[in-house]
């Protein structure tokens, strides 16, 4: 969003705040308060004479959506664009469609601001109702619907400004159904988590669900013949020779298959495509995280390896180690001459971190670690693990990383065989392991804060490269067909949310930069990222059969690794929406 949009929307924001009706006897007596927002020029944006953006007209109907402030103002809208000079009936389709997403985000958004700020302050059982788990939970899936349609909602009205109208209109339309479904799915949760209020006249909940279900129902519906366009065509000049580089040395290269996971890491490495947002004194190329995303959607729509999952590794070594530190692990880790693994999980101490056992003593100028790892990523060849123990007090305040070197005497590790026939998971046993306190990461106490940190980065779907694996999963779908009507429209659902998906997380790595933790809201991309995955994982299966059930036990998992989708739940509600914590 530019900064005269975001000026925009404070000013929309500001004025529909001033006509929102307090109840719903005061919005079916407010009919005339279209003629505030007439006078404060909000209507006539899109008049002939007027040079503003589509983009900017989405942004205020998106605010004054979330007030309820004008139930006219779309109408309006539309029928201004239809009188203006040139516009043809697809032009026209593609405005109302973009125009209808950003009132289903508005109207969205207003709803779940209401039923949070209600569970915050309402009382049962003698604490918030939004302490309960249940409740947070709800609330943070309705933040995840949200999350992908204002990405989507954004899109495509920059879409109709700069898009060849067929495309513009393809946007649009897949818009609209993933802002209607997800509009009318955050107005539903809205009402449960009003309980009875919400069902009332006394509470606007039921005049969004009614009016989100009005705009499914009302704006174009016939499916437009071209495809969603390619985002890699949105790649900035910079961007776009980069991924041409890229592409033609991935295009060059010739079979992977036998290739090694360490081979296949240096071939990445020793080409320049590892670590390329990492700072050039750190051994990368200094760019924008958004190249890391590049390269990760290249080698995923080849059906190349990922780039090795170290960056998460990475940052936490380099942000966090001394300098010494970094000279002696940041080149090999990043050149693949050295594996590592991230030893956090343990059999009682999974998602709850901070109640993990594996205890470091200090003895001198070393700590001896004793304890047991589970579900450690590629333990079995690695040659270092960043081991999150116990240094001190229970609870998070008393953890520390150890970087520790799995040749140790006292280092056991067993493999686990996974449901998909792999033995990328190990249990490792650390039974006395001697390690110098000059390998601890940071200071002593410090671990959570890394912890924390790293996961982060592990949870993105950029990260870790997975959205582009997802698109060429679909494109691969859409390519062999199916006759089946019902599949077809699965496999249009599919697409359309995957898309929103990449939307977010392209919108999410423009706005951060080379230091930025990707933060709480990482977790929403996670939820998201897990829901997509387990949509497709599932399509996959009924449309190839036994053939795709590895992928879809796969796609199982992702509500699993890196954090529980319950987890990721409680961080949403907690640190992005601001309720209470669970007790």
């Amino acid at each position: 969003m530019t900064d005269e949009e975001r000026l925009l929307r404070r000013t929309a924001a500001r004025i529909a705040e001033a006509l929102r009706p307090a109840n719903t006897d005061a919005f079916t007596a407010a009919g005339d308060r279209i003629d505030v927002l007439r006078a404060a020029g909000l209507t006539e944006l899109r008049a002939p004479g007027t040079d503003a953006t589509a983009a900017q007209v989405a942004v205020v109907a998106a605010e004054l959506a979330r007030a309820l402030a004008p139930v006219r103002y779309l109408e309006d809208a539309v029928a201004t664009e239809g009188r203006r000079p040139g516009a043809d009936g697809p032009a026209v389709d593609a405005f109302a469609l973009a125009l209808a997403a950003a009132d289903l985000v508005g109207t969205a958004r207003g709803a779940l601001d209401d039923a949070v700020e209600y569970v915050r302050t309402r009382k049962q059982f003698g604490r918030a109702v939004g302490g309960f788990q249940a409740v947070a939970h709800l609330a943070a899936e309705a933040a995840v619907d949200l999350a992908a349609a204002e990405a989507f909602a954004d899109h495509a009205a920059w879409g109709v400004d700069h898009l060849p109208t067929p495309e513009a209109l393809s946007v649009a339309y897949a818009a609209r159904a993933v802002c209607a479904e997800a509009a009318i799915a955050v107005c539903e949760t809205a009402i449960q988590l009003l309980g009875g209020i919400g069902m009332t006249w006394e509470h606007l909940a039921h005049m969004r669900l009614r009016r989100a279900h009005e705009l499914r129902l009302r704006a174009p519906g016939v499916r437009p013949a071209a495809p969603l366009p390619d985002l890699r065509g949105l790649d900035s000049p910079d961007e776009a020779a980069f991924r041409g580089e890229l592409a033609a040395w991935a295009d060059g290269i010739g079979a992977t298959a036998a290739m090694s996971r360490r081979a296949w890491h240096r071939l990445l490495y020793d080409a320049g495509y590892v670590g390329v947002s990492f700072p050039v004194e750190a051994g990368g190329r200094g760019l924008a995280p958004a190249y890391e995303a590049i390269v990760n959607d290249e080698l995923g729509f080849r059906g190349l390896p990922p780039v090795p999952p170290i960056g998460h590794l990475a940052h936490a070594i380099r942000r966090f180690g001394t300098a010494a530190q970094r000279e002696e692990y940041l080149p090999g880790l990043l050149s693949g001459k050295a594996a590592w693994c991230q030893g956090f999980s343990e059999p009682e101490a999974g998602s709850d971190l901070a109640a993990l056992a594996t205890r470091a003593r200090r003895d001198g100028d070393a700590y001896v670690v004793d304890g047991t790892k589970i579900w450690t990523s590629d333990a079995v060849d690695a040659d270092h693990c960043l081991l999150l123990c116990r240094t001190g007090e229970p609870g998070h305040r008393g953890l520390s990383v150890l970087l520790v070197p799995m040749d140790a005497p006292g280092v056991r590790v067993v493999p686990i065989v996974t449901a998909f026939e792999t033995r990328e998971f190990a249990q490792v046993f650390l039974d006395g392991v001697r390690v110098p306190a000059a390998a601890r990461l940071g200071g002593e106490g410090d671990g959570w804060g890394i912890a924390m940190a790293l996961l982060g980065y592990e949870r993105g779907p950029a990260d870790i490269g997975w959205t582009s694996r997802l698109a060429a999963a679909v494109a691969d779908m859409r390519d062999r067909g199916t006759a089946d009507p019902v599949l077809a429209h699965r496999l249009d659902h599919a697409e359309h949310w995957l898309y929103a998906l990449r939307l977010r997380v392209r919108a999410r790595l423009a706005a951060r930069t080379g230091d930025d933790d990707p933060g709480p809201e990482g977790s929403i991309d996670k939820l998201l990222l897990t829901r997509v995955d387990q949509l497709v994982g599932r399509l996959r299966l009924d449309l190839a059969g036994p053939d795709a059930m590895t992928g879809y036990l796969w796609s199982r998992a992702a509500g699993i690794y890196g954090g529980t989708a319950q987890i990721q739940r409680d961080i949403v509600a907690q640190r992005v929406l601001g309720l209470p914590r669970a007790r």
